[in-house]
């Protein structure tokens, strides 16, 4: 009987040591999933930080990005605005100093002129052939000179001289398409003929084929000769509506639609008005 007892006591208290150590197993068990539990919800939340910082980067890229855009274009827009000054500046520094020389001839056939004069001491008579004195009167050499070599040059008096047509030619050359031989005698023609009626021509020839080979700067520069020298040309609307194209090709709206909109008004009903009106329709 008290082994029997025994035994049970034994039983049970082995029965109660495995319990306990079960219930400990369990409590163990769910402080680690509670763990785990606090340690999935830190990395969540870190995890979403992380991709709240990444949206920001995000958005602060697409800024700078755009920014960059931005003045990359700005500096794009600022040298050709400088390359087209550039270029006005050394035609407008050419047409100064050519009228700076025609200027200081003038200067030298007026100073002439005066000396002549006042070398000559005419006095005013009733006949045109007799002085004061009733002797016949008597003309300065140098007045009889300068008379000479007026009516020498006069066209009355000129001989006829066979003239090599530059512009002629310039013009085959561009119809053939041969850009830098017209170009050439373009520029000889307007260098040598400053007084020539077309000369606004010539300028919209060279205004062609700098258009023609997409030199749209240069192509400005010979285009605003006409606008700005020869109002009355018959090249005025096509020389205002090109220049304007070649603005546009450049990126420059603002003077394109400036001038685009003087053809239309200043043209209306004309086909390059409605060219203009054609290319401010694109224009945002």
């Amino acid at each position: 009987m008290n082994i029997v007892t025994l035994i049970l006591f034994l039983v049970m208290s082995s029965t109660t040591v495995f319990a306990a150590n079960g219930n400990l197993q369990i409590v163990r068990n769910q402080q680690r999933i509670e763990d785990l539990r606090a340690s999935q919800a830190s990395l969540t939340a870190r995890y979403e930080g992380m991709v709240s910082k990444i949206a920001q980067l995000t958005g602060r890229f697409d800024e700078f990005k755009h920014f960059n855009d931005k003045i990359t274009s700005s500096v794009d827009e600022n040298r050709n605005g400088i390359n087209r000054l550039s270029a006005n500046l050394a035609n407008l520094t050419n047409t100064v100093k050519q009228l700076a020389d025609k200027i200081k001839a003038l200067e030298s056939g007026i100073n002439k002129i005066q000396l002549l004069f006042q070398s000559s001491q005419i006095k005013p008579t009733s006949s045109p052939e007799k002085n004061l004195s009733g002797g016949p009167v008597k003309i300065p050499s140098k007045l009889l000179e300068a008379s000479n070599i007026a009516k020498a040059g006069s066209p009355k008096n000129k001989p006829a001289t066979v003239v090599v047509d530059d512009y002629t030619k310039a013009v085959g050359f561009l119809k053939k398409r041969e850009y830098k031989k017209s170009l050439n005698l373009f520029d000889k023609f307007i260098k040598e003929n400053p007084d020539d009626k077309r000369i606004d021509l010539a300028y919209f020839g060279k205004g062609e084929i700098y258009f023609s080979l997409k030199q749209y700067d240069s192509a400005i520069i010979a285009y605003d000769q006409i606008v700005t020298r020869f109002p009355r040309s018959e090249k005025i609307a096509d020389a205002m509506l090109k220049e304007g194209i070649c603005f546009l090709k450049l990126g420059d709206s603002i003077d394109a639609k400036y001038l685009l909109e003087k053809v239309v008004k200043g043209f209306p009903g004309s086909e390059q008005a409605k060219s203009a009106k054609n290319y401010l329709s694109k224009i945002k």
